[in-house]
């Protein structure tokens, strides 16, 4: 459950209206909005996701922080969940599998659609503003419609160079808000291993040891 609950929340998974201080707009009204933009190639971080849903008629509430290795040159993403037990997630969207190894297990799964890198020429921009005052960092809000995840997409990401600060993601199905908050985000990858595939526990030929299709967490930051 908490795996599923992890893949849901990537990339789904970046800033939040509901948590975050009140936004300072600046944009005048008779200024054209920005253009949308596209997030580094590559970059490493920490992701923080808080997920509130309902189960059962009965709230429930999960808190998770995991290390992100985002790769767009070669389509590859990396996800550590800190804490236990200790799992990774590893997309490989050459091949288009999915790996979650905890422990001695591998489950590989179908991935289904592109890796997220730009905000989509569809998304509205609602508003540009000052994140923690007026000397503090730029920022620019969009708002994306995700049938894939079920409802409304709030992204926050900084106005020069596009670097994701924090999702909120309003899925009226489930029903649960899922909100995604980044730290310490560096350019570049320290260590490309971070996205090799352990065999064992993951099988030497995956394309015939499929366990299905994987929840694609596109959002990044990951994910849309």
């Amino acid at each position: 459950m908490m795996v599923k609950r992890l893949i849901i929340a990537c990339f789904l998974g970046m800033c939040s209206g509901f948590l975050l201080p009140p936004k300072m707009p600046v944009l005048d009204g008779d200024k054209q909005p920005p253009l949308p933009c596209c997030f580094p190639q590559q970059w490493e971080g920490l992701q923080h996701v808080t997920i509130g849903q309902v189960i059962s008629g009965q709230p429930d509430l999960v808190n998770v922080t995991y290390r992100t290795s985002y790769d767009f040159e070669n389509k590859k993403l990396a996800l550590e969940l800190l804490g236990l037990p200790r799992t990774k997630v590893i997309q490989d969207y050459n091949k288009m599998m999915q790996y979650v190894i905890s422990g001695q297990n591998c489950t590989v799964t179908k991935i289904s659609g592109d890796m997220f890198h730009c905000i989509p020429a569809t998304a509205t921009h609602l508003q540009s503003f000052y994140f923690g005052g007026m000397q503090g960092l730029l920022m620019d809000a969009w708002q994306i419609m995700s049938p894939d995840l079920g409802g409304n997409v709030i992204i926050d990401v900084t106005s020069d160079g596009c670097i994701p600060v924090a999702n909120v993601i309003t899925n009226m199905e489930a029903p649960s808000t899922t909100v995604v908050t980044y730290a310490d985000i560096t350019m570049g990858i320290k260590d490309p291993k971070v996205f090799d595939v352990p065999s064992p526990p993951c099988p030497s030929n995956t394309n015939k040891s499929v366990s299905g299709r994987a929840l694609n967490p596109r959002f990044w930051l990951s994910g849309l």
